[in-house]
């Protein structure tokens, strides 16, 4: 046998056999799981035996929405979140010029974690704030909902942004009142040159590492998942050049991470013309589903609503970047083509469209388990056509301690409280998976635990009580639910002979914790397919 935990509190959220002493792993999996006693008649003379002392073992935790290689790029980026200093407008050109003093002129810079309501004086950069970080390196400063950034003058030459350049489709140029544009940028007047085009800013900026440069990124950032318990991940934004890096990581043993690689349906032509499916790939490195951007989010006011934004006046009912037609012929030849499908969908008019192309495109039930990211402001109708449909929803509890003061102020007081309706989801037996959307919140799994029990923002606001859940359930969508938005039940996702060795060690019970102090569990172990990864002790 080669290693022994025994003398703990082992949680193994599988409903048929909830609780366990102790257990032992053989070749990368559960062998055996019982009482001490038991298990440590398995032992051999090179077993390494864990004494647990009491200390709580869960499943490893599995993030169903993760911007895994954005947030191993932006790490090495300026960091200019309030949690890094930044709490006011002039700390963050404070921090971008610092990573300018370091940066060769002419290379891009991106800063991230910015929004104006997180900063104490809610100030609005433009480009000309920018402009005295650097007038010689362009700057992109990535909005916390990585729907919307500024950039600087230089980065606007070099997008071809000018007073006579029409906004995009589905994005906004905002300009100054002279015309000219201001450095602000929505949605796809964002989103393109940051990801969509070639060679896209992202891709600019990781081709500026060699492949031993990429491959330390993706397994450091791999490192410090693991600090968190988190054993896997899907990226729904996966280009060609970090697919490779990914999976050359991989091969050299430096990233003992499952990865589910999703594919923007705007890069899926050669996929589907090779054939690759679903599922292709090693147990660490797989092809996910093919990803659709349908709107933009809540906190940038781009999510495609029915009703206009309660504030700012003027906002508007968000953008789309789909007619009913274009969505509907996206979903449709992606399900006819057997591929699964995940497709950010916010507000509720997108919602809306969205059901409408699945309700079209899908004749029996959900074999290729689709599902939407995010689903914030589904509308009760909504819900019954989810459940009807069989749809999966993946989505985020952590924005409501970091975002949910800005959704009430964009929603208002009423409807604010109808978002994220978690607890009525899960009485409709809906397929539910909790994520951080990394880099927007915070990777910790144990923030959005508390977040969905607790549901209350920064500011201390309730954010619609009534769909708060249990730490049992929010921990089980963190592992045993989460497992099926990658076909995986049956190989991780709770502890249970015969599946992956994917463990986490936590120094507390989380379940017996009062809801606040849940995020003070300490990672004392992590473990991945048999092997220690992380050893906190």
């Amino acid at each position: 046998m080669e290693t022994i935990f025994k003398n703990g509190n082992i949680l193994t959220m599988d409903e048929s056999s909830p609780r366990a002493e102790a257990l032992a792993v053989q070749f990368g999996r559960i062998y055996r799981l019982g009482k001490t006693g038991e298990v440590e008649q398995l032992a051999g003379p090179e077993t390494k035996i864990i004494n647990l002392q009491g200390q709580t073992v869960l499943p490893g935790f599995i993030d169903t929405h993760n911007h895994f290689c954005l947030y191993a790029l932006l790490t090495n980026q300026a960091d200019c979140r309030p949690a890094a200093g930044c709490v006011k407008g002039e700390n963050v050109v404070e921090a971008l010029a610092a990573k300018a003093e370091k940066t060769p002129p002419g290379k891009w810079i991106m800063g991230w974690g910015y929004a104006p309501y997180l900063l104490n004086d809610k100030k609005d950069l433009t480009r000309e704030d920018l402009d005295r970080a650097s007038k010689r390196h362009p700057i992109c400063l990535v909005h916390v909902s990585v729907h919307g950034a500024v950039v600087n003058s230089l980065a606007l030459k070099e997008l071809g942004f000018t007073e006579k350049t029409p906004d995009p489709p589905g994005g906004k140029i905002f300009r100054d009142a002279k015309g000219d544009p201001n450095g602000i940028l929505s949605e796809s007047a964002f989103m393109s040159p940051l990801f969509f085009d070639s060679p896209s800013i992202y891709s600019k900026i990781m081709a500026e590492y060699d492949r031993e440069g990429r491959m330390e990124m993706m397994s450091r950032c791999a490192s410090h998942f693991h600090r968190l318990g988190i054993v896997g991940a899907n990226d729904p934004f996966v280009d060609a050049l970090t697919l490779r890096t990914y999976q050359e990581a991989a091969g050299a043993g430096r990233f003992p991470f499952r990865l589910h690689a999703f594919i923007l349906n705007r890069w899926a032509d050669s996929l589907l013309a090779a054939g690759i499916c679903r599922g292709f790939g090693t147990d660490w490195i797989k092809i996910g589903a093919i990803k659709i951007f349908l709107d933009g989010g809540m906190s940038s006011r781009t999510a495609a609503v029915s009703e206009v934004y309660a504030y700012p006046p003027g906002a508007g009912r968000g953008i789309l970047n789909y007619d009913q037609k274009g969505i509907d012929r996206e979903i449709k030849g992606l399900d006819r083509a057997g591929y699964q499908i995940s497709v950010h969908a916010q507000g509720d008019r997108a919602l809306d469209m969205l059901l409408k192309a699945f309700q079209r495109a899908m004749a029996k039930g959900n074999p290729h388990r689709h599902h939407i990211v995010h689903a914030g402001n589904l509308t009760p109708p909504q819900i019954d056509q989810v459940a009807e449909l069989g749809l999966y929803i993946s989505s985020q509890a952590n924005f409501f301690s970091l975002l949910g003061d800005g959704f009430m102020e964009a929603y208002g007081p009423i409807r604010s409280q109808q978002l994220y309706r978690f607890n009525t989801l899960l009485k409709r037996g809906i397929k539910l998976g909790l994520s951080s959307d990394c880099p927007v919140a915070e990777p910790n799994p144990f923030i959005g635990v508390r977040d969905s029990i607790c549901r209350r923002t920064a500011q201390g606001q309730d954010f619609g009580p009534t769909e708060c859940i249990t730490a049992e359930q929010a921990f089980s969508l963190y592992t045993r639910e989460a497992a099926y938005f990658s076909f995986e039940e049956k190989e991780r996702g709770t502890i249970k002979e015969g599946k992956w060795a994917d463990l986490v060690v936590l120094d507390k019970d989380p379940m017996r914790l009062r809801p606040e102090a849940i995020p003070d569990c300490q990672v004392k172990m992590t473990m991945v397919g048999g092997k220690i990864v992380y050893d906190g002790q």
